[in-house]
């Protein structure tokens, strides 16, 4: 990935158009930390992703990286997208339940009328139908 950058914008190259927000937020708030705050969050995220199985793996401390200052947005950013993915998981599912118990919908009905959340409905109206069953 080539990032053309100076000191008035950051040009991200192009990314597919179903690439989540979550990511591209990710990857754009790690765009904006400085040249070597990003060398070492990579190395340490490949260290991560080639070591974690190891027993004597210690998971690197992010304060030693990029000082706490400088990733207090980062954080603050990432609580709300947090919080956002509960609030919309929990619409939906109270959706699906109430298409599938009160109104009686048909998960195909469902899925026609929320084509953007598909996956999603399956998932619940299958988890439904499991808990239901107990």
């Amino acid at each position: 990935m080539k990032i053309i950058e100076n000191n008035d914008f950051i040009q991200l190259p192009p990314i597919k158009k179903d690439t989540p927000s979550e990511v591209v937020s990710m990857i754009w708030q790690y765009l904006k930390l400085p040249e070597e705050s990003r060398k070492r969050v990579k190395a340490d995220l490949i260290d991560v992703h080639e070591n974690c199985g190891k027993e004597d793996f210690q998971i690197p401390d992010l304060y030693d990286i990029v000082p706490k200052e400088e990733i207090a947005e980062f954080e603050y950013i990432m609580r709300k997208i947090i919080m956002g993915i509960i609030s919309e998981t929990s619409g939906i599912t109270t959706w699906v339940y109430v298409q599938k118990y009160e109104k009686h919908k048909t998960l195909d009905e469902m899925l026609q009328e929320w084509k953007g959340a598909s996956q999603f409905i399956i998932v619940m109206d299958t988890w439904f139908k499991r808990l239901m069953a107990e």
